[in-house]
């Protein structure tokens, strides 16, 4: 596994994170408290990436906001994406590092991002449970 990301300070200045090789839960833990803070992309990546299957889990954080992308090649080739659901996150569109993307796919809440990185760290994947958040979870 590889950690690698970089982050947007208040100035603007865009940092790069350190690099880490098969980083332990406490340095996933530190590398997600940036973005409570600060806007940028944090990502948990197979090394070497598979042909197929999953290969990373992606944070995108704005503001306070967290939107969590689980990528993977399929058989055929293709990519999918799944995104944590969010059902009290409210309907609409939300401004993420610049793109738009449905609020249902966002959270406030940093602790289910965290669940899901040590999930991935430890497994190579992240179960569609864990991407379903419940009610009162994460709402703005």
């Amino acid at each position: 596994m590889k950690l690698a990301g970089f982050y947007v300070s208040s100035d603007a200045a865009r940092t790069q994170l350190p690099v880490r090789n098969d980083p332990s839960n406490e340095e996933i833990d530190a590398a997600l408290q940036l973005f409570s803070a600060m806007s940028g992309i944090v990502s948990l990546s197979e090394d070497p990436v598979p042909e197929v299957g999953v290969y990373e889990l992606a944070l995108y954080a704005d503001s306070g906001n967290f939107m969590l992308m689980l990528s993977r090649y399929t058989d055929d080739g293709d990519h999918e994406v799944d995104t944590i659901t969010n059902p009290t996150a409210g309907e609409g569109e939300i401004e993420i590092l610049g793109d738009l993307y449905q609020r249902c796919m966002t959270t406030r809440d940093i602790e289910p991002v965290r669940m899901c990185f040590h999930e991935f760290a430890s497994t190579g994947n992240v179960q569609s449970a864990s991407l379903k958040l419940h009610e009162g979870a994460g709402s703005p």
